[in-house]
């Protein structure tokens, strides 16, 4: 027969193996939809850069980690300590995951890039250029990577996600704000 022990252990083990898997799946499966309920209905295009995927599985390794540490240590002052230090990188890489974002509406072009919890939001005529940086392989033109220079001095990158499919209309949003549209290589 078990005694409170073993179950506690059972139970902690089961809890790590399940967040273990969560830090592969979960920022994807679950965090990824769970950001794009609460951005507005207008948005056009939703993205998230890269490290919004790193920081999630860190975030969820770091739980997984907390609950094998409640199965195995036995000193109570060092497990409560690493708990609450792998706890706090745990939801620190959750949150950062939640605040990585982009959107575009017909108004504005939202940003909260990585590591970051703060947002900034930019209205059409804040833009100063929008480069296409093409690139040609095997006789195909294709976007490279885009960056947009804001008037404010910040200056964005996108080398991946949906944004390189679908910012015709930021072009056409720019320019007829008075911003310049740039086209390198190819």
């Amino acid at each position: 027969m078990y005694d409170v022990v073993d179950q506690r252990r059972v139970i902690s083990f089961t809890i790590a193996i399940i967040l273990f898997i969560l830090a592969f799946l979960g920022p994807a499966a679950i965090l990824l939809p769970l950001k794009t309920g609460f951005i507005t209905r207008e948005a056009e295009l939703i993205g998230t850069s890269g490290w919004s995927l790193i920081t999630g599985g860190i975030g969820f390794l770091a739980l997984a980690a907390v609950f094998v540490l409640f199965a195995v240590m036995e000193n109570q002052k060092k497990k409560w300590t690493f708990s609450l230090v792998l706890l706090a990188v745990g939801v620190t890489g959750i949150l950062l995951t939640v605040k990585d974002y982009y959107y575009y509406t017909p108004e504005h072009f939202v940003i909260n890039g990585p590591f970051t919890l703060t947002s900034e939001t930019y209205e059409w005529s804040d833009f100063e250029s929008v480069t296409e940086n093409l690139a040609k392989e095997g006789g195909t033109l294709y976007v490279e990577s885009l960056e947009f220079k804001m008037r404010d001095g910040e200056t964005y990158h996108f080398d991946r996600g949906m944004i390189l499919q679908r910012y015709q209309p930021i072009i056409s949003a720019v320019t007829a704000s008075g911003g310049e549209h740039i086209r390198n290589g190819g």
